[in-house]
């Protein structure tokens, strides 16, 4: 991974965080008068560490089908997720829905953010073939 592709995935985690525990504070605070607490917030950030690395994984798995890959991230990301709450479980008692809840949140999370990830690297491989069709015809017109 390149310096600037890594500072690149860093601040999309930072803006995914941000983006993510004001929505959820705000939805909690108007549902429930739960505060919230330093657990949730650190597994909305290890969550949103997860969902990001993975999405960023897709130009080593460009050799497989695009559904494959989705798939296979997704899994993936999935695995990690119940590995962090397995390992949470040994210093904190998980609710006995705790997993089907995790599921749940980060699939709707994973899926907005996995539907703007990879609509915007289409945006930006249609404005590349663009570019290139351009540079193309502007060569053939010298020739």
């Amino acid at each position: 991974m390149t310096k600037a592709r890594l500072k690149e995935m860093l601040m999309i985690i930072c803006v995914s965080y941000t983006v993510i525990s004001l929505g959820t504070s705000l939805f909690d605070a108007v549902l429930s008068d739960s505060g919230e607490d330093f657990s949730r917030l650190l597994f909305k950030f290890l969550f949103t560490v997860i969902a990001v690395s993975i999405l960023y994984t897709h130009p080593m798995l460009e050799r497989l089908s695009p559904l494959m890959m989705i798939l296979l991230q997704y899994a993936a990301a999935m695995l990690l997720v119940f590995l962090t709450i397995w390992l949470s479980s040994f210093f904190e008692e998980i609710h006995e829905s705790g997993y089907f809840d995790a599921f749940r949140s980060f699939t709707i999370i994973y899926i907005i953010g996995a539907i703007a990830y990879y609509v915007g690297l289409h945006l930006d491989v249609r404005k590349q073939n663009k570019l290139l069709q351009e540079i193309q015809a502007s060569q053939n017109k010298i020739r």
